[in-house]
């Protein structure tokens, strides 16, 4: 069977809606002749952002991971495609002599002990004017709650009797890595300014992600569509996660990047 990557159908996680982020973000920030250097650490297997983005040609993506599987995972699915490359590396192996004009943290912060020290790498990876982009699970959003839940009561074998099996591609290969970090906004809000960074957009994920209650939504196409639409009129702080485009504090005022 062919593998499926994020697309413009969305998934419970919103996936395809994080993709939309990103590019657009990207889109708002450069001119569109512009090439760009592209750094997504944590990058998992590639399948739901650094493949879809490289579908843009002008942008020369790396992406990086410590997982060998998930890289390894990632060469297959990329068919050798001139503008995306992975490595199985940590960030601190990455020279900052050639820096890069947008570094994406996916899904990463919430699995390091100390979230602070990446942040300010990512940053030291920037060109002058560069885009850093973060998306984390809110840490007391529904996601988590769920997800606690169904460790709890030990429920896997109740939601694989009943769920839809879905045909989205899990983002990673590398399923041991757990949740060490529960963000709040005003904790996000001081990481970010400690690393020198300020919030230009943000956007919420889906609702409804969690392991329960995701796989119920995930029946049903409508039901997975509500749920990523509903998150963005709903109070911020009820989502599952969080989208955030950030620049150095000490940056240009916002506007396209010449």
């Amino acid at each position: 069977m062919a593998q499926t990557f994020a697309r413009e159908i969305e998934d419970i996680w919103g996936y395809a809606k994080r993709l939309r982020f990103v590019r657009a973000v990207i889109r708002s920030c450069f001119e569109e002749s512009k090439p760009l250097r592209v750094l997504d650490i944590g990058c998992g297997n590639g399948s739901q952002l650094a493949i879809p983005l490289a579908q843009d040609t002008r942008l020369k993506i790396l992406g990086i991971d410590p997982d060998v599987r998930s890289i390894e995972q990632a060469q297959r699915l990329s068919n050798a495609k001139d503008n995306l490359d992975f490595a199985c590396e940590s960030v601190a192996e990455i020279p900052g002599d050639q820096p890069f004009n947008v570094v994406i943290l996916s899904e990463v912060l919430e699995h390091l002990e100390r979230p602070e020290e990446m942040l300010r790498s990512a940053t030291r990876l920037l060109s002058g004017d560069g885009l850093l982009i973060v998306t984390v699970p809110n840490g007391y959003g529904e996601f988590e709650i769920d997800s606690w839940i169904f460790r709890f009561l030990r429920l896997q074998k109740i939601v694989d009797r009943f769920a839809k099996q879905s045909e989205v591609l899990s983002a990673t290969d590398n399923s041991e890595s757990g949740h060490l970090q529960f963000f709040t906004r005003p904790r996000l809000q001081r990481l970010f300014k400690d690393a020198g960074l300020s919030v230009f957009r943000q956007d919420a994920a889906s609702f409804l992600a969690g392991p329960v209650a995701g796989h119920f939504v995930a029946r049903s196409q409508r039901l997975i569509d509500w749920n990523a639409r509903i998150a963005d009129r709903l109070p911020f702080v009820l989502a599952s996660g969080w989208y955030f485009a950030l620049r150095r504090r000490d940056a240009n005022q916002m506007g396209a990047i010449k």
